[in-house]
């Protein structure tokens, strides 16, 4: 489904395009070379490919998959895509290790399969990273600039990719924030919300336009409101806006 002039929406459990325990999974187009950012929980990525296919582009042209984190909806896909197609993978240094060797206590998918958001059967498959990402991390694809930007609250490890497109400036900012201001914090141990309101004002005065989280409604205008929205509520003494 395509969002703007480059940004197609090519997998989500909330919209009814891939698996359900899929997260949002973003394609950028860039000058003909494809960059993915997340990649859904894995459980069928033929129907992504297809979704890329059926958008005009050639899944075969992926070339950076750009993790948000390393929880399953966003990264369980990860490996098959790169065996796959073989693409580079990219993640934070911070959760590399989980992605390639984490169980289920690590990667938190025992206490989402007990929160109902898994079947008891599914099972991720580890990945190793292809390039291991910190702070201000730049990534080129043709003449575009993905900058990583990471803001731990949801994990330690989260990224918000930030990059300044023909059409506005986009930032793809996984469970970090969401439309209206709302935050991503998990009752679990890596989410914090005193990491939350000492990183998020990483986000601040990027004038993003687009705002496109893993979950629910994407924003194509006036972007950064929402985030400010966010940052604004972490300052006062209620707990903040938060996704489930």
């Amino acid at each position: 489904m395509r969002l703007t002039e480059n940004v197609y929406l090519v997998g989500s459990g909330h919209f009814g395009l891939s698996q359900d325990f899929d997260s949002s999974v973003y394609v950028v187009n860039c000058n003909g070379s494809l960059v993915m950012i997340d990649t859904g929980a894995g459980c069928n990525i033929d129907i992504i490919l297809k979704n890329i296919r059926k958008d005009g582009l050639n899944p075969e042209n992926i070339s950076n998959v750009l993790l948000t984190h390393y929880h399953a909806d966003h990264a369980g896909g990860a490996k098959k895509l790169k065996d796959l197609i073989g693409c580079k993978v990219y993640i934070s240094a911070i959760e590399a290790d989980v992605l390639k060797n984490g169980d289920e206590k690590g990667l938190k998918l025992d206490i989402a399969k007990r929160s109902g958001l898994y079947s008891p059967d599914y099972v991720f498959s580890n990945c190793e990273a292809s390039v291991e990402l910190r702070n201000n991390d730049l990534i080129s694809c043709n003449d575009f600039v993905f900058k990583a930007l990471n803001i731990p609250g949801h994990s330690e490890g989260s990224i918000c990719y930030f990059i300044d497109l023909p059409e506005g400036k986009a930032l793809f900012s996984g469970d970090v924030v969401f439309a209206e201001g709302v935050i991503g914090l998990l009752n679990c141990d890596g989410s914090n919300l005193s990491d939350y309101r000492n990183y998020m004002n990483r986000l601040s005065n990027l004038n993003v336009d687009m705002l496109f989280p893993g979950h629910f409604v994407f924003v194509l205008s006036k972007g950064q409101k929402h985030i400010d929205k966010a940052i604004a509520s972490l300052s006062l003494l209620g707990l903040p806006k938060n996704f489930i």
